[in-house]
C-alpha cells in the first residue's frame, strides 16, 4: 500500500472521534480559510432522499421530461442519480469497507458497505482498499445499501482525492452511502458557513412540518437527522431549512406522517446530473 494512502488511512481512523472538534476550528480566523482551501476546496456534495419517501412526491416519467434509463411508467426515483453516473462511468472503484463506519464501530449498519468512487482518479486508489467493479456490480451494491437503510451523497469531495492520493480533485467523483450515526458530514453543523452550505439537498426537493404533528419526539431522536435539523419546539416539530439536506429520514421515523416531502422541480433528475456532471469528468480515459 503507497504510503501516503497508509497515513491518510491511519489518520483518518485516528482522529474520526476528533472531528468535530476539527470541524469547529474551520470557524477559527486564518486556520479555518487554510482548512477550506486544504480539504474542501470547491467542493459540491448532494444528498438524495431516500425512494421510500419520495414514491408519493414524483411522477411517473411519462409524466415528465422522458429519460433514457427509465422503462414507461417508471417513477423517477432519486437512486435514477447514482445510478446514472454509474451507467456513464469508465472507471468504478469499490471500498473493501465503509471508513466511517469502521472508524466509528457501528454496530447498526453494515461496515463492509464501502463507498465507490468512479472517475480517472481511482486508477490511483491503492488496491489493498477495494478494487475495480462492473457497471452492475455497482448497481447491485447501490441497491443493497438503499436496503441496508443508507443514503446516497454523491458528487466531488477534495478531502477524497487527497487522503486516496488520486491526483486533481476534478477526477475523482465520491458516491458514498451514509448512516445517520457514523456519517463524516455529521459535523455539519460545527463546519464554518462555507463549507457546509458545500453540502446540499437534491434540486427541487422541500420538507416541512404538518399539522397532523403532535410533537411526539419521535423525529429527534438518536439516529434519525444526522445533522440535528429538526427539533420539537412550542409542541411542533420545527425544520432549520438550512441544515437540514433532505435525506428524508425524518418522514420515514415519523409515526403521524406528519413530515411532508414535495419534489417542487419534476426535472430534479436532470438538474442533479447536469449540475454533478460539470464536477468531474467520468468518461475520461
Amino acid at each position: 500500500m503507497g504510503a501516503r494512502t497508509v497515513l491518510g488511512s491511519g489518520l483518518i481512523r485516528r482522529v474520526f472521534d476528533k472531528r468535530f472538534f476539527m470541524a469547529r476550528m474551520t470557524k477559527w480566523p486564518l486556520l479555518g480559510p487554510l482548512m477550506e482551501y486544504a480539504f474542501f476546496d470547491k467542493d459540491d456534495m448532494m444528498v438524495l432522499p431516500k425512494d421510500e419517501v419520495t414514491k408519493n412526491a414524483v411522477k411517473p416519467v411519462t409524466e415528465i421530461r422522458m429519460n433514457a434509463m427509465a422503462e414507461p411508467e417508471e417513477v423517477v426515483l432519486p437512486s435514477k442519480v447514482v445510478e446514472h453516473f454509474v451507467r456513464n462511468s469508465r472507471y468504478i472503484f469499490r471500498m473493501n469497507t465503509c471508513m466511517c463506519r469502521e472508524a466509528n464501530q457501528c454496530k447498526d449498519y453494515p461496515i463492509d458497505m464501502g463507498c465507490l468512487f468512479l472517475g480517472k482518479g481511482t486508477l490511483n486508489i491503492d488496491e489493498n482498499l477495494g478494487r475495480m467493479i462492473t457497471q452492475e456490480e455497482a448497481i447491485e451494491h447501490l441497491r443493497k445499501c438503499r436496503e441496508a437503510g443508507l443514503v446516497h451523497l454523491i458528487g466531488r469531495n477534495k478531502i477524497d482525492s487527497v487522503w486516496l492520493n488520486t491526483g486533481p480533485k476534478e477526477e475523482l467523483l465520491s458516491l458514498c452511502s451514509c448512516c445517520p450515526c457514523c456519517c463524516l458530514w455529521k459535523m455539519i453543523p460545527d463546519l464554518s458557513r462555507e463549507i457546509s452550505d458545500m453540502v446540499t439537498r437534491m434540486p427541487g426537493l422541500e420538507i416541512s412540518v404538518s399539522e397532523r404533528c403532535i410533537g411526539c419526539g419521535a423525529c429527534q431522536e438518536d439516529g434519525v437527522c444526522y445533522v440535528g435539523a429538526i427539533k420539537v419546539q412550542g409542541g411542533r416539530a420545527r425544520i432549520d431549512d438550512r441544515c437540514c439536506k433532505g435525506c428524508g429520514r425524518c418522514a420515514e421515523t415519523c409515526p403521524q406522517g406528519a413530515i411532508d416531502i414535495r419534489v417542487t422541480d419534476m426535472d430534479f433528475l436532470d438538474s442533479a446530473i447536469g449540475r454533478l456532471e460539470s464536477l468531474v469528468d467520468i468518461r475520461s480515459e
